[in-house]
């Protein structure tokens, strides 16, 4: 009972650890000589044995294993002869180890459920981080989102409504001295509000899942170029280069960049034939629309479209070419960095 309650911590003093074991066998030891030998008396030693494991390393706990034998057998050997305490060295010292083993096993056991319990804690705290990252990424993709819709909405329906009001002011100045330029204004701002109801339509449509979500570019800008076809106008598709994956970024701006180009090319330029060639170099990847029709006339700034294209085109650090094509005809030319830039 005092053993027990004299229990040795493992974070204890070595010399306060020891200084309790061997105070545990000299008891024990005077005891059994008190006894006068008796047989059982030796049990007592399993009492200390096993808390020897537990507060000591191995190597230590053997050496106070071997001096509980010692002082076991020393004890015989006075109360009796050497052999009688040579067979109850061999009897109890089998006892004495298999309470070793099984300490050191249940030791073992023990260490084995703390990391069990510490990998589980870092697991549930890993699992915690996850799911704050997750929330992180979920709000960055909502911030994204919201940007692009910014984006859309000023790129087309910003500039239209702009040019709009214009043209209504001007109307508003006209229509008492110059009523003829002033209806002139308003047919003018009654256009611009037909295209963009054209251009909000067109906006919601690639709201939805685009093309490019599921398929290649190759394959978006085919189908588009597809459509163009059937509608009679001669079309031909060229890609050069190694075509591999690209950035969703980098993909819908192409895309969307071939969907204004043969929008233009559809609407304005009174054109048979129509060039498109997607090539793919190791830094960057340019999209070129070729057609052989009217070009742009005089000052022309090419619509809000390609202004809006050119500012999207932008923010991924690439470039935008539209101009006339020396033998007749315009050339839309698109060029997107292959990776983007952090941040």
């Amino acid at each position: 009972m005092l053993g027990i309650y004299l229990l040795p911590k493992s974070y204890e003093r070595f010399w306060k650890r020891g200084g309790i074991v061997l105070f545990q066998t000299l008891l024990i030891f005077g005891i059994l000589l008190v006894g006068q030998g008796s047989d059982y008396l030796p049990i007592l030693y399993f009492i200390v044995i096993p808390m020897i494991y537990l507060s000591f390393t191995f190597g230590q706990a053997v050496i106070l294993t071997l001096l509980c034998l010692g002082t076991m057998f020393l004890a015989y050997l006075i109360l009796t002869d050497a052999e009688t305490a040579f067979l109850l060295l061999l009897t109890y010292g089998g006892g004495f180890f298999f309470f070793a083993a099984a300490s050191r096993a249940l030791i073992e056991q023990q260490k084995a459920k703390q990391q069990a319990e510490q990998l589980l804690a870092e697991l549930e705290d890993a699992h915690r981080q996850l799911r704050a990252y997750a929330v992180q990424v979920e709000a960055l993709a909502v911030a994204e989102e919201r940007n692009r819709l910014a984006r859309e909405i000023h790129d087309s329906l910003g500039h239209y409504l702009t040019a709009i009001t214009m043209q209504l002011q001007a109307a508003g100045k006209l229509v008492a001295a110059q009523p003829e330029r002033a209806a002139e204004s308003i047919a003018k701002a009654e256009e611009m509000a037909r295209d963009s109801l054209t251009e909000v339509r067109r906006s919601v449509a690639a709201l939805r899942a685009s093309p490019v979500d599921t398929a290649t570019l190759d394959d978006a800008i085919g189908e588009l170029i597809g459509n163009l076809h059937s509608s009679g106008l001669a079309t031909t598709f060229t890609v050069s280069g190694k075509s591999q994956p690209l950035p969703i970024q980098v993909k819908a701006a192409l895309y969307h960049a071939a969907q204004e180009g043969m929008t233009n090319v559809h609407k304005h330029a009174n054109a048979s034939a129509v060039t498109v060639v997607l090539a793919y170099q190791p830094e960057q990847v340019t999209l070129t629309i070729e057609d052989n029709g009217t070009g742009r006339r005089g000052k022309e700034t090419g619509g809000f479209g390609l202004l809006g294209l050119q500012e999207r085109i932008a923010l991924l650090g690439g470039s935008l070419e539209a101009d006339n094509r020396p033998e007749g005809g315009f050339q839309l030319r698109v060029t997107v960095p292959r990776q983007l830039q952090d941040g």
